[in-house]
């Protein structure tokens, strides 16, 4: 018998390997083969992986949807979910539906979960718990004071050094889009540990932070797609290397390092709270409802990022399209001027209109609901997974530990709630015909609120943040609006845009003036 040599042990564990790769991706292949989907997207996950790095899901998700159906099978163990129906089932407060593995790229320090990247439900439960009172505003009491004093900032800035003057042969070109990231850092800065960083004051990207996470984002949200990979990577110690060091002087490191800071303040040498400092900042309301000094440190890093590159989103698509269309502009306009007339809005230009005034202006609140609906902040796939007994799901059975992603562009762009013309930005949709608006249903509107309410997420699931990002909303298009007329530079190309999974903006040039007095 010939001897077994090292070679034949290779070989042998080559083909067994193989044939055990085989045999797994037949068997992914056979259990989803039922339903619908591209070719080839079944076999592998390249497909998937390769629209992430190439920042284009959010349309190709859409069109996706738009040929297959409400449910796409978009790699060999994932489908995409686009029936409104079935995310809020997923996501209710006792769904059996759970995160899925897409989860564990969420974490900006490798193996250190944060309320988005926590998959075990109970810990998840018990994080949202805890901070839940820094989101509210009951506890941080300068909350909205902050975010006027931001939005002052704002317009200060424009005023100081972006007015034109065209009959005089001044014109300033500005980045929008730049300028709204600065105002979110600013506002994420301050409320979530009380140290803003000024890119306002300063017109700048001050730590770098803004132009590491447009370099970082893009790369997280294209490891979701391998999820096992990063938790093998992170198991050997392989991602730690590559881990933002608090020594770092910009980017998200240097936001590490004073956020680490920060924190030391209000914990004493043995890790417990320091009992004579009530600081009211989010920061604060952490600790005092029970987050580790870890914990506070991670959760305050992780709702800066997210929080400030999804307001930013929101903010700069509902602008393009207000400044964009003569008569939505008109009709916003309209209400701001006979708000501030009635005393609604302060004639006092120093001063921001409050978040409750806000909330009474309809046209205002149909452009804010609309311009959201128009360019959903989140359009990541925030995948859930299927129970173990599986689940029927828009007419197919969906074996348990499937992945269920979400079409945002395909649920708020649905033909069947929003057509003929789901792509345009209407926001008289909003309004019912005998508030003189074009909706005749009381009923349908009752179902596109019910649809707009995914954008924040749902049930078990729902944004933290929602809340801060709405006073946001409520006040910086009234108060940049009622001083300034925007014009875009390009109106054929008014930004460039890639989406990851949140979109990432740049090059929305305009110019400005001062509005004449009404």
């Amino acid at each position: 018998m010939a001897a077994i040599t090292p070679y034949l042990i290779g070989y042998v564990l080559f083909f067994l390997g193989a044939a055990l790769f085989v045999f797994q991706t037949f068997r992914y292949w056979q259990r989803l083969r039922h339903i619908p989907g591209p070719p080839g997207w079944a076999w592998t996950v390249i497909p998937l992986f390769r629209l992430h790095v190439q920042g284009a899901i959010y349309d190709k998700f859409g069109e996706l949807s738009k040929q297959y159906g409400p449910l796409v099978r978009i790699a060999p163990n994932t489908l995409l979910v686009s029936d409104p129906n079935v995310l809020r089932r997923m996501s209710a407060a006792r769904s059996p539906y759970t995160r899925a593995d897409w989860y564990i790229a969420m974490r900006l320090n490798p193996g250190q979960d944060n309320v988005l990247s926590q998959r075990s439900e109970e810990k998840h439960d018990d994080l949202r718990r805890r901070m839940v009172h820094g989101y509210s505003g009951k506890e941080n009491l300068t909350l909205e004071k902050d975010i006027d004093d931001c939005v002052l900032e704002l317009v200060g800035l424009i005023e100081r050094k972006y007015l034109s003057e065209p009959s005089s042969g001044r014109l300033v070109p500005m980045d929008l889009a730049q300028k709204i990231q600065f105002f979110t850092s600013d506002i994420m800065s301050k409320l979530s540990f009380d140290t803003k960083f000024h890119d306002l004051r300063d017109d700048a990207d001050n730590l770098g932070y803004i132009h590491e996470i447009d370099t970082m984002f893009p790369r997280i949200f294209s490891t979701c797609t391998i999820p096992k990979v990063i938790e093998f990577l992170t198991d050997v110690g392989f991602l730690g290397l590559f881990a933002p060091s608090a020594n770092s002087n910009l980017g998200l490191g240097k936001v590490q390092a004073i956020t680490k800071e920060q924190t030391a303040k209000r914990f004493d040498v043995e890790g417990k709270p320091k009992a004579d400092k009530d600081y009211r900042d989010m920061l604060g309301s952490f600790i005092r409802h029970g987050l580790t000094m870890k914990e506070a440190e991670s959760e305050s890093v992780m709702q800066l990022a997210a929080g400030s590159d999804t307001s930013a989103t929101g903010m700069r698509a509902t602008l393009r399209c207000i400044i964009s269309s003569p008569s939505t502009y008109a009709k916003l306009m309209a209400e701001i001027d006979e708000a501030i007339a009635s005393g609604k809005i302060p004639s006092d230009e120093n001063q921001v209109i409050s978040n409750t005034n806000a909330k009474e202006l309809p046209y205002l609140q149909a452009c804010i609901k609309e311009g959201l609906r128009w360019y959903p902040p989140i359009a990541g796939m925030l995948a859930k997974k299927v129970p173990p007994a599986g689940d029927t799901v828009c007419g197919y059975f969906v074996p348990g530990g499937t992945s269920m992603a979400y079409s945002a562009k395909a649920v708020h762009h649905s033909p069947a709630l929003f057509g003929p013309d789901e792509e345009a930005f209407r926001p008289e949709r909003w309004i019912l015909t005998q508030d003189g608006g074009d909706e005749p249903s009381a009923e349908k509107l009752k179902l596109m609120e019910q649809n707009n309410e995914l954008i924040f997420g749902y049930g078990k699931y729902l944004c933290l943040g929602k809340s801060v990002a709405m006073i946001e909303l409520n006040k910086v298009y009234v108060e940049l609006l009622r001083r300034f007329q925007f014009s875009l530079m390009n109106p054929l190309d008014a930004w460039k845009t890639r989406c990851f999974g949140i979109h990432f903006q740049k090059d929305m040039w305009v110019t400005v003036k001062r509005r004449p007095k009404p």
